[in-house]
């Protein structure tokens, strides 16, 4: 019986030896990058990416980057020089190349080193805008050619999750899972669809905000149109009015926020806003079911801001440019004596407003992402380095504020001589993490127009999606999107839109009436419920 037990052990041992002797190590190097100095931040892009793409969990395991990172300060000139990295780093594969950048044309190469020293080359012709797909082959080849990987092992490494519901949808490029998969809360709905709708209200919102206004623990609604600011309750399946507030009059508001300014629970509406063309804000608190009006006439165009490091809602604001409309520094707002003063600068590469800036986690650090003038996302690192910039169009919106321009030091012409010119007020970004891993993402509209591709100052939204953007290291890649939404996007929050404690995506939507007929246009609330469960983290009532 003894001896029946040590032959049963040492055959175990030996199987663990023989699967433990099956997991291979490899390293991927940064690339060299040649070409223009704003493509170089994509040498430790196009590493992390295929470091991802390649693991193998059991069987290819990657070095740690740290590592690499330290023993590598360059790209090996040749196989030979590599060789003698792989021998110094302990790897059994070694991967490594270059990427040449000539206009909008590039050069991929490609190459791994195998344990017995053959270099296998993967040379790839293709465009900047294709760099991602391409290292998407590229990874492709390697796994089954160099790691002998099947197709069904991709298969298999995927967990089971519940198919996506239709109203959100996955990423196809990217394959994978998805985590956000949409329950409906209401019986009466539709289930094809996975959203609650509210009824449609008679007004045409600007924005909205979801949030404890009163500190009670629960939610409301805050709407803003273009005279009146509204509470709302989700009561019984409906929307149901609370209290509203008629605001100063002859001032154009293009935004609405909320903050906890005292740290008390109540969150405080702040709306941002213009007379003609000067700035105008105002702060606005919520208790006992009415609205009380804080602070009036400020004299600037106030945002909200997650600050980093620790990315802590920030009360900010921006005075009138004298080269451009919006291009004065952003700052951090004081409270003093009752009014508020500009604080601190915020340090952000040109072109940033209250408006359009986003702070994105990412690692250690922080992303800056900005709305240009065309709707492009500008993707800059911490240090104000531009790193990219999207060919899509985001946030757009038509709200906007009209001003006259003239050289310095003489007077604007008058409007009747000179139309006068538009700056537009992007929607907001909201960066997230709702699947609880190492990276953040992104959640913003993508309204789509024509006329805004043709007219400057005309746009026209008839329909928009609300899409979950990540950075992948060379780029923002899609994680999600919402289906083909009617109507126009003027807002979306991520909260508990009925206190039930499940965390929503929602959407204010006005309806779409064309190039005409603008003020009879009505507002609704479409709401995505999001499951989490498979996420493994747990739901937040308020995700800023």
């Amino acid at each position: 019986m003894f001896k029946r037990l040590l032959v049963s052990l040492a055959f175990l041992l030996l199987c663990a030896a023989q699967v433990s002797a099956e997991v291979k190590t490899f390293a991927v190097l940064p690339f060299g990058v040649h070409g223009p100095q704003e493509y170089q931040y994509l040498s430790q892009g196009i590493q992390s990416m295929l470091t991802t793409r390649l693991t193998w969990p059991d069987t290819f395991t990657p070095l740690d980057a740290g590592t690499v990172k330290k023993a590598v300060t360059a790209p090996p000139a040749d196989a030979a020089a590599a060789a003698k990295i792989r021998q110094a780093l302990g790897a059994d594969y070694l991967v490594w190349g270059s990427l040449t950048v000539m206009g909008q044309e590039c050069s991929l190469d490609v190459n791994t080193l195998d344990p017995a020293g053959q270099n296998t080359p993967h040379p790839v012709q293709t465009t900047l805008s294709q760099v991602i797909p391409s290292l998407e082959t590229v990874s492709k080849n390697i796994n089954a050619q160099v790691f002998g990987k099947p197709e069904t092992a991709v298969a298999k490494a995927q967990p089971a999750v519940q198919p996506m519901n239709q109203a959100l949808i996955v990423n196809e490029t990217q394959g994978g899972t998805a985590y956000a998969n949409p329950s409906l809360k209401y019986q009466d709905m539709d289930a094809s669809m996975g959203r609650w709708r509210s009824q449609t209200l008679p007004v045409a919102s600007r924005g909205m905000v979801v949030c404890d206004g009163d500190g009670d623990g629960k939610n409301e609604v805050f709407m803003l149109t273009e005279t009146t600011l509204f509470a709302f309750r989700v009561q019984q399946n409906e929307m149901r009015e609370v209290a509203k507030l008629e605001l100063p009059k002859h001032v154009n508001f293009v935004r609405l926020n909320s903050i906890d300014l005292n740290r008390d629970g109540r969150h405080e509406l702040v709306i941002a806003g213009a007379m003609d063309k000067d700035p105008r804000s105002l702060v606005v608190g919520f208790e006992g079911g009415k609205f009380s009006m804080q602070a009036d006439r400020i004299p600037y165009f106030l945002g909200v801001l997650n600050m980093p490091p620790a990315f802590t809602p920030t009360l900010v604001g921006q005075g009138v440019g004298q080269m451009k409309y919006l291009d004065s520094k952003i700052h951090q707002m004081i409270k003093a004596e009752g009014t508020y003063a500009l604080g601190p600068a915020v340090d952000l590469p040109m072109g940033g407003t209250v408006f359009n800036t986003t702070f994105l986690p990412f690692e250690d650090g922080h992303q800056i992402i900005m709305v240009d003038d065309f709707d492009r996302m500008r993707i800059y690192s911490s240090t104000g380095a531009l790193l990219t910039v999207t060919e899509e169009t985001y946030a757009g919106s038509n709200l906007g504020v009209e001003y006259s321009t003239a050289p310095l030091g003489l007077n604007p012409p008058r409007a009747t001589e000179v139309p006068p010119d538009k700056v537009f007020i992007p929607l907001r970004g909201i960066p997230t993490n709702l699947d609880k891993d190492k990276r953040y993402e992104l959640i913003i509209s993508r309204n789509i127009s024509v006329s805004a591709q043709i007219f400057s100052n005309y746009r026209d939204y008839p329909q928009g999606e609300i899409h979950s953007l990540y950075w992948d290291g060379v780029g923002m890649s899609l994680q999600w999107k919402t289906a083909r939404i009617k109507g126009t996007v003027t807002d979306y929050a991520l909260a508990d839109l009925d206190n039930d404690g499940t965390l929503d995506l929602v959407v204010n939507i006005n309806t779409h009436t064309g190039m005409v007929g603008t003020a009879k246009k009505k507002t609704m609330i479409v709401a995505y419920p999001l499951d989490l469960s498979q996420a493994g983290g747990t739901i937040q009532k308020n995700v800023p």
